[in-house]
């Protein structure tokens, strides 16, 4: 990425920001609750300090590619799609969530700030719901896809952040 970034500069394309996406796997198992997240063992010391150090140094955001798809359980369906639901508390920050996607987003925010970097911007690169599945398995569909997209848009067409990060 710094060789990258550097040959950008060497033509003169300083607008272009470098960056890459990263699945959701980069999180230690937790308990879903964002403040407890943290990067898998060898990530948070190994590769993103310094991963993270060259997003602050050129202010290009980290990537990550948020599927709540792969982490709902069908008790956890409504908190996946953005339907209403009584969501989860975080104790350490007294926030609830009513949207798996906030959550997610918050856990990252967390890794990346127990390793000191709360301050390097994130982006989302893709998500996304299927349509079709397994027979016989609960809340893949045309309608749920579709409500998990509405949920998206509605989402990104805010202006709000997530309920740690409200900016």
């Amino acid at each position: 990425m710094r060789r990258l970034a550097q040959a950008l500069k060497a033509e003169g394309l300083t607008g272009v920001r470098v960056t890459t996406p990263h699945y959701l796997g980069i999180l230690a198992p937790s308990d879903g609750i964002p403040s407890n997240a943290s990067f898998r063992a060898g990530y948070n010391t190994k590769l993103f300090p310094a991963m993270l150090q060259f997003h602050r140094d050129t202010g290009s955001p980290f990537m990550v590619n948020p599927y709540p798809y792969f982490s709902y359980r069908p008790e956890t369906l409504n908190y996946a799609l953005f339907r209403p639901n009584s969501g989860i508390y975080d104790p350490a920050t007294k926030l609830n969530y009513t949207s798996m996607l906030d959550a997610q987003m918050d856990a990252i925010y967390t890794a990346m700030k127990k390793l000191g970097y709360g301050d390097v911007d994130i982006a989302v690169g893709e998500a996304g719901w299927p349509t079709q599945a397994e027979p016989g398995q609960i809340g893949v569909g045309v309608q749920e896809a579709r409500d998990f997209n509405e949920g998206m848009i509605r989402v990104c067409s805010s202006g709000k952040g997530t309920p740690l990060m409200p900016n």
